[in-house]
């Protein structure tokens, strides 16, 4: 009914410019009166063919030169529409409609040095071309999404736009065309300061992150970066024709557990959730590249466990979860860490990566550190908005044997972190 009245309302247009035209040549006469009008009639019949031109029908298809990406990388899209009649059009206006969650721009390092300045996170981005296929049946044009911040975005829609020459007849038509780009977490190095635990008669370390037991073999899979060449099983090796490697039973067991908080905060800082997310894929990455066994878990809305794999689809599965994770949820992390904290078994090592830090979750710690072999907690902060209770905490923290690891804008500036464990 809509798409009807528009109809008749345009028609009337062109109807009305012709009734004028068509009376001043019969009123005024002469030659000159009847030379405007027949000058103009082609115009009339242009305006009249634009109108009934069906753009409902073009075929519109998107392609995008990555469908994964890391944070930070430029993205290449090209637009086709191709049309079934080869009708003159003088132009066509082709815009995208971009997600929010595209409008805003991950600069890697760049972004994290002022941490306040959270308003040069965000870039209002605009994708509109002009083209003047006359009577081509393909239109073609494309164009770059740079420095595509983390998350997972969905291209929708393209509209099109098209006309007569003086603007008195106006076509639009929304094409539904979905692509979506998953963009996974800025990638850095971790480098790991291990402290030696000594025992009381000498200084023999007894705890080291990577240590493995390799007394009792339960099978075998596929060679993985980071393991040990006289881990191979060369017989099996010569059976499937690729590289094998001996899996022990510590492989199977769970030393090491890493969570993150994803619970939103009305006073946190947005830079500071990205950076605990950044740092997060980065230790997950360094672990995985070392074949340690490490669980992880996130708490937020929810709770999700990823159990310790090595194989490469598992790290993938994190990542991409990683991708879209946002900070939401009711339930205080503090409480929902409490509730993790007897079903985590004694004596494993727990790392937790906070955007935020207040009395409930220092308690909630120093619990931990009680039950735990060690406890790291790496707490993203603007320096800035370090009060004099979060220098409190933090002392606190390690005065209960809490390893405490702050990260600020000059933390998160550099190209590799650099922390203790």
């Amino acid at each position: 009914m809509r798409q009807t009245l528009k109809l008749s309302a345009k028609l009337s247009v062109v109807a009305v410019l012709f009734a004028i035209l068509f009376s001043y040549a019969m009123f005024q006469g002469g030659f000159v009166s009847w030379f405007l009008f027949y000058a103009f009639l082609p115009f009339l019949l242009y305006m009249l063919g634009v109108l009934f031109y069906p753009i409902h029908n073009w075929k519109v298809e998107r392609r995008l030169s990555k469908r994964i990406a890391m944070g930070g990388e430029t993205i290449h899209v090209d637009v086709r529409l191709t049309r079934k009649v080869p009708f003159p059009i003088y132009y066509c206006v082709i815009e995208e409609y971009l997600p929010d969650s595209l409008k805003k721009v991950d600069e890697h390092v760049s972004k994290y040095e002022d941490m306040e300045k959270t308003e040069d996170y965000y870039e209002s981005r605009k994708v509109k071309r002009v083209a003047f296929p006359w009577f081509s049946k393909h239109i073609n044009f494309n164009y770059e999404l740079a420095k595509v911040p983390r998350g997972e975005h969905a291209l929708k829609a393209i509209r099109v736009k098209t006309g007569d020459f003086f603007g008195f007849v106006k076509k639009e038509e929304v094409y539904q065309q979905e692509n979506k780009l998953v963009v996974f977490p800025y990638l850095r190095p971790v480098k790991m300061k291990e402290r030696v635990y000594s025992f009381e008669q000498g200084a023999s370390p007894s705890f080291k992150l990577n240590e493995k037991n390799t007394n009792v073999v339960t099978g075998v899979r596929e060679y993985m970066p980071g393991d040990r060449f006289a881990w191979v099983d060369w017989k099996t090796t010569a059976k499937k024709n690729q590289m094998m490697t001996k899996e022990f039973e510590q492989e199977k067991s769970v030393d090491m557990l890493l969570i993150l908080n994803a619970v939103y905060h009305s006073e946190m800082n947005e830079l500071s959730f990205e950076g605990s997310v950044e740092f997060t894929a980065s230790l997950l990455n360094a672990f995985h590249k070392k074949a340690s066994p490490l669980a992880f878990m996130t708490l937020g809305d929810g709770r999700k466990y990823f159990p310790f794999h090595q194989d490469h689809s598992h790290h993938q599965q994190i990542q991409g979860h990683l991708a879209k994770i946002r900070p939401i949820g009711r339930v205080p992390f503090a409480r929902q860490l409490e509730r993790e904290h007897a079903s985590i078994p004694s004596g494993v090592m727990m790392m937790v990566v906070s955007h935020h830090l207040d009395n409930d979750i220092q308690v909630a710690l120093s619990k931990l550190a009680k039950k735990s072999k060690r406890v790291v907690f790496f707490y993203v902060r603007p320096y800035k908005r370090m009060k004099f209770q979060d220098h409190q905490s933090v002392k606190q923290l390690k005065n209960q044997g809490v390893i405490v690891n702050v990260l600020s804008e000059e933390q998160l500036t550099q190209q590799e972190f650099e922390v203790n464990t």
